[in-house]
């Protein structure tokens, strides 16, 4: 089988980009014999971490039809328009080279290899990892109506990571709902053994700085936490230095909260840091696929999530978490206080690892990708 990968990341660090690499690996694990190529946007952490397991890549730009809202506008459009010409001109000389049985789309962002695809008669499978609607983050430069319809007819068929995309495509597009398959991504991560030290109750909450990652609610939630329990310490992995990084500093001073609050800054090895917390937070506002609540489910930590779709989806309330309401930060440090005046923590921990046991592997995922796309195809 010779496969190849339109990617639209360049680092490793964004779910779709880790979602490809598992998928790679788990494919060459299975089948050595296997072909796979990728073709990336630019030369850089991605392809430097992918590379072991490629037959081949190149590296391609490929305009995007999702752009920050900001941006949206005729100059983006006609600018778009003139670069999806050549984009697609080398994407068909790369697939003529390859000539691969199956080309496939690692993102809703760009549709370039998936018309390229079409043009070389080569099938094509999408790969969305993206609900711009819901994100917020992102819009359809074009219509969107529109745009799903392509979506719908430049592919033979269509993967989702979760249940809660599927049901969102099947309802809210035009994609043939008959053609949406879940694959949920791999987790497979072996946290360390965490040292046996006396330290406060600890939050840990992983994440790149951002609004839809909501740090700002999990200060919030500390702020009313700590007038009962002011040993309560609150770690934030992912920090960086944007423009709302800032402002998540000047409001721990502002507050007063230094002594309870820890910053780390992106680290490769995040689950060295997040193995030491007590219990893990996800404040997101949304997310297509929760892999952050994976994460501390397998480092053996109930987690506290959004009661959304996708914290539904994972977290059983009470069992291995607790659901909260994320526009009320007060929902959430109630939450928290119950947990430390209850004897649960053990048992919730317990839970928490049992409902991620034999789950979320590499081998598990690469053998239910095989399935779905011999499944697909004609």
């Amino acid at each position: 089988m010779k496969l190849l990968f339109f990617s639209h990341g360049k680092r490793a660090n964004g779910g779709a980009e880790r979602y490809l690499l598992d998928l790679i690996k788990g494919l060459k694990h299975l089948n050595p014999s296997w072909q796979i190529y990728v073709v990336f946007p630019q030369q850089d952490e991605l392809w430097e971490m992918a590379r072991p397991y490629l037959s081949g890549y190149a590296f391609i730009r490929q305009p995007w039809w999702l752009v920050r809202p900001a941006k949206k506008g005729w100059r983006k459009r006609l600018l778009f328009h003139l670069q999806k010409k050549k984009a697609i001109r080398h994407t068909r000389a790369y697939l003529r080279t390859v000539n691969p049985d199956i080309a496939l789309t690692n993102t809703l962002a760009t549709p370039v290899g998936a018309w390229a695809a079409q043009a070389e008669n080569i099938e094509h499978i999408w790969l969305i990892h993206e609900i711009p609607e819901l994100a917020r983050n992102l819009t359809y430069l074009f219509d969107e109506r529109r745009c799903l319809i392509q979506v719908d007819r430049l592919s033979q068929g269509i993967i989702v990571p979760s249940n809660f995309a599927k049901t969102y495509y099947q309802t809210h597009s035009s994609i043939t709902p008959q053609k949406i398959a879940v694959l949920y991504q791999s987790v497979d991560i072996v946290p360390p053994t965490p040292v046996e030290s006396k330290h406060p109750f600890t939050i840990g909450m992983l994440a790149n700085f951002e609004p839809n990652k909501g740090q700002h609610i999990a200060i919030e939630a500390l702020r009313e936490v700590v007038k009962e329990y002011p040993d309560t310490h609150l770690l934030l992995i992912g920090g960086n230095n944007s423009r709302y990084a800032q402002k998540i500093k000047k409001t721990i001073l502002d507050d007063g909260l230094e002594s309870n609050i820890t910053i780390v800054q992106h680290t490769s090895h995040p689950h060295d840091y997040l193995i030491q917390a007590d219990v893990a937070l996800v404040c997101s506002g949304f997310e297509c696929f929760g892999r952050v609540i994976v994460e501390g489910l397998k480092c053996g930590l109930p987690v506290f999530v959004p009661d959304k779709p996708f914290g539904r989806e994972l977290i059983q309330e009470g069992y291995n978490g607790f659901l909260y309401h994320r526009d009320n930060p007060q929902s959430l440090a109630r939450k928290i206080i119950h947990l430390r005046q209850s004897q649960e923590l053990a048992t919730l921990k317990q839970n928490a690892l049992k409902s991620v046991e034999n789950r979320f592997s590499i081998p598990t995922f690469a053998q239910e990708f095989i399935a779905i796309i011999n499944a697909m195809r004609p």
